[in-house]
């Protein structure tokens, strides 16, 4: 059996595809509970993913059965037609028989849902959206972390194919805190990738933040190391923490900035639930509403227009953020559907 050490790294994926594990809930004996019970004491942070496998792998010991595409969509159709048979498979067993329809029915469908179940549990893609002024954090499957702020979404692969290869395909803004994992060598470790539309952002390990909007993509690394990939030129830019890479519409080749730490803030405040501005323009202003809001801020007074904002708003709250802005420069806000305009008072 794996010395303990070997299961640090393990989720509820790896726990079900382990044979040992596997063996011993199908034929649980004294001497393996007292092995599983010890690895749990010794590494408490192992039994949430412990249990859950548990629990799967009860409910598929019957079959243990890989969830395949092509699994699955038989499984499929042998039920549809069970189910849509008037009367259950002949049988020459008379007790067989005497068993009521209905029963052959819920053993069919108990059988489909626990192959859709295993199926969608394995293999199904997840699609992280956010709306308007709402922000929120998801753990991945290694137990990274992603937040995600306004009118953002992350697409996550299937635990399958993340076993394969970690990587996330980002649109919006989201803050990574990436957790190294071992790769099949003990001197390396598996890479995370994010793919944007402008960039993959390749990981090991470390704190970085993504903008990857229509008309910009920003990439700030904030600790560790990471290396960007044109998926175009698939020419490849090294980043050191406190850098800040951008790549625009007008100007695609990336460019690079180093920014002290209080430079920062302005492009992180908005974990902390604030968006911070520095001299804003107007129009920097009102392309982050429409960004975090989604409100359009039409500016049609030319000297309105030629301010500059400096201050934080509120990220969940549209009506203070509205307010702040109503009061920085005298104006009243009348909103109309998603247009908000500024009157005098």
């Amino acid at each position: 059996m794996k010395l303990y050490a070997d299961y640090l790294p393990f989720d509820a994926d790896d726990f079900l595809t382990d044979p040992v594990f596997r063996e011993w809930v199908a034929r649980p004996v004294p001497e393996i509970d007292a092995y599983w019970q010890g690895l749990l004491k010794t590494h408490p942070h192992l039994r949430s993913p412990f249990e859950q496998a548990r629990l799967l792998a009860q409910s598929m010991q019957a079959t243990w059965t890989p969830f395949s595409d092509t699994y699955t969509d038989a499984l499929y159709q042998q039920v549809r037609a069970a189910l849509s048979a008037n009367q259950p498979p002949a049988q020459t067993n008379r007790i067989i028989r005497l068993v009521p329809r209905w029963a052959y029915a819920s053993a069919a469908s108990l059988v489909l849902m626990l192959g859709l179940s295993g199926y969608w549990y394995f293999f199904r893609e997840q699609l992280i959206r956010t709306d308007n002024a709402e922000l929120t954090t998801v753990t991945l499957y290694d137990g990274s972390v992603v937040t995600l702020n306004a009118n953002s979404q992350l697409r996550l692969p299937g635990r399958v194919a993340w076993r394969e290869q970690r990587q996330v395909w980002l649109s919006g803004e989201g803050s990574f805190a990436v957790r190294k994992q071992p790769g099949d060598r003990s001197s390396s470790f598996r890479k995370f990738t994010v793919h944007t539309y402008r960039a993959d952002v390749v990981v090991l390990g470390t704190h970085f933040t993504v903008y990857t909007r229509p008309q910009r993509t920003q990439v700030l690394l904030e600790e560790g190391r990471i290396v960007l990939t044109d998926p175009t030129t698939h020419q490849t830019q090294t980043m050191q923490p406190g850098q800040l890479v951008s790549y625009t519409n007008q100007r695609p080749a990336p460019q690079i900035a180093r920014l002290a730490p209080d430079r920062q803030r302005p492009l992180t405040a908005w974990r902390e639930n604030r968006l911070v501005f520095d001299n804003a323009s107007m129009d920097e202003l009102a392309q982050r509403f429409r960004e975090v809001y989604g409100l359009e801020l039409v500016l049609r007074d030319d000297a309105f227009a030629r301010q500059e904002f400096r201050g934080e708003l509120p990220v969940d709250n549209i009506d203070n953020a509205l307010l702040i802005i109503s009061e920085t420069f005298g104006l009243k806000p009348v909103r109309q559907g998603e247009q908000v305009y500024f009157v005098a008072n």
